[in-house]
């Protein structure tokens, strides 16, 4: 109890109280002054060492849990969770990044969502850069403006209106450190604490992690084939509309879905009768094998949609350059945002990167990556056909690098995982792309990282690993159901 003594409430404060204590024991435990599995307090006894009403303290252990920081079991009390982590893109968590972290050691690697370092357009970088060297001497290392340096975004409104039909005025465009900078400046411009934001289920956590920092309460949003469940959407609108709707139209991650364009026009349809806005995730439009999707921002006739667009999936993950697209009244905001976090993007990059897009080098790595990421995408549709066993399902998108791949019920992802590693494949389990971490059948197969000779061979192995894991846990494929345990 020693520890709890520390918190100090001020009751002075425009902050309730039970957020105060909430903060509170967030400080202990990320200064490890309280340790996983350590029990909390009673709320008895919290209520009385710290002076307030129970309510108080029940509404901060709600938030906490809420937030992932501890967990309730019925009859025994609270307890701190494992140690919260950021999750980022590139390090899905400590366990699987540990693993990642020698993946050259693995044969197999589909976790990694970036395309491999080999692909990079080095040679037209290397042009560029010094083209502008040439051109514009120490001024390349100079600040721009922090919403961008000029020429760059004027290019960067010619690419909008020639590959996506967007038309937009060059003062709505917000040069960004990379897609999850732009999160997370929409986030530090709209949302206050205690903020409603619907998610897709599952969804980027990176995205859930900028949101939580706000303090924003999260609420998921299933997603089928074609889009939102758009009965469970309209239900939540109707109980609470978010002031926030986060969505990756096309070629979603994990799963890989597209919107029908029908979803599209209700969504937007939607924003207008709830009244909230809609940040637009295009981590991936370029990389299609089918027909180009066009963005919702292609719809949206009245600014209801923040569209961010990063570079780093297709073109170079390091150069850390993408752009939003802001609706008019939000505008100025943004670009104060982004001031206070890091005054401008890097100057050099832009510059270059507006050199590529102007002399079409940028266009011409795009359509060499498509070629590229197409063969591999029928390869391996083809070898998830032929080995993966029965009761086994997988998405097929239309583009991206993702295939969202769910086992039958009772065979989950994390004890997948475990039995795939130990062969020398690496695969990221579902449960990392849902708010609340929670099991699933589900994960994610990407083909960023197999060469086209070794992705059967890869696929094979993991349908051999899922076999075995059927096996062991006597679940019959195509029932789903469990078999009595040989004795």
């Amino acid at each position: 109890m020693d520890h709890f003594v520390s918190i100090h409430l001020d009751r002075g404060s425009d902050k309730p109280l039970y957020i105060q204590l909430y903060e509170g024991i967030v400080r202990l435990i990320e200064e490890k002054k309280l340790s996983p599995g350590e029990k909390l307090p009673t709320i008895r006894k919290l209520s009385s060492l710290l002076k307030v009403n129970t309510v108080t303290v029940v509404n901060a252990y709600r938030l906490l849990e809420r937030e992932g920081y501890v967990v309730s079991r019925v009859g025994s009390g609270t307890y701190v969770r494992s140690a919260v982590k950021s999750i980022n893109e590139g390090e899905m968590r400590e366990d699987i990044s540990e693993e990642r972290s020698s993946v050259h050691q693995v044969p197999y690697d589909f976790a990694g969502a970036f395309i491999p370092p080999e692909y990079f357009p080095v040679e037209d970088f290397k042009r560029a850069i010094n083209k502008v060297l040439d051109r514009d001497g120490g001024y390349a290392f100079s600040y721009s403006e922090s919403q961008g340096y000029l020429p760059f975004r004027h290019s960067l409104g010619k690419y909008l209106a020639k590959e996506y039909a967007i038309e937009v005025p060059v003062h709505l465009i917000h040069v960004v450190s990379g897609a999850q900078q732009g999160i997370d400046i929409i986030s530090k411009a709209l949302l206050d604490f205690g903020d409603v934001v619907f998610v897709e289920s599952p969804t980027y956590p990176g995205a859930i992690d900028a949101f939580k920092s706000r303090g924003a309460r999260i609420v998921e949003i299933p997603l089928t084939q074609d889009g939102p469940d758009m009965d469970e959407l309209v239900a939540r609108l109707r109980l609470k509309p978010p002031k926030i709707f986060y969505t990756m139209p096309n070629f979603q991650n994990p799963t890989g879905y597209s919107y029908s364009e029908q979803k599209k026009k209700e969504l937007l349809a939607l924003s207008r009768k709830y009244d909230f806005l809609i940040i637009e995730d295009d981590h991936m439009n370029d990389l299609y094998y089918e027909e180009r999707p066009l963005p919702l921002k292609n719809l949206d006739a009245e600014g209801r949609v923040f569209y961010i667009k990063g570079f780093s999936k297709l073109f170079m993950p390091g150069l850390r350059l993408g752009f939003i697209v802001a609706p008019e009244p939000f505008s100025k905001k943004l670009q104060e945002v982004k001031y206070f976090s890091d005054i401008t993007s890097s100057e050099l990059a832009q510059r270059a990167l507006d050199v590529m897009l102007k002399d079409g080098s940028f266009y011409d790595h795009a359509d060499k990556m498509r070629e590229i990421f197409r063969e591999r995408w029928n390869i391996a549709l083809k070898a998830m056909k032929k080995h993966f066993p029965a009761g086994v399902y997988w998405s097929k998108p239309s583009g991206g690098l993702f295939f969202w791949i769910t086992l039958p019920d009772g065979c989950y992802s994390m004890n997948l995982y475990g039995k795939a590693i130990k062969n020398g494949i690496l695969i990221t389990p579902g449960d990392f792309f849902y708010p609340d971490r929670r099991p699933t059948t589900s994960f994610r197969l990407s083909i960023a990282q197999i060469p086209s000779e070794k992705l059967e061979e890869g696929i094979k192995l993991l349908a051999g690993c899922i076999a075995e894991l059927l096996e062991e846990y006597r679940i019959d494929p195509l029932k789903g159901d469990m078999y009595k345990p040989l004795l």
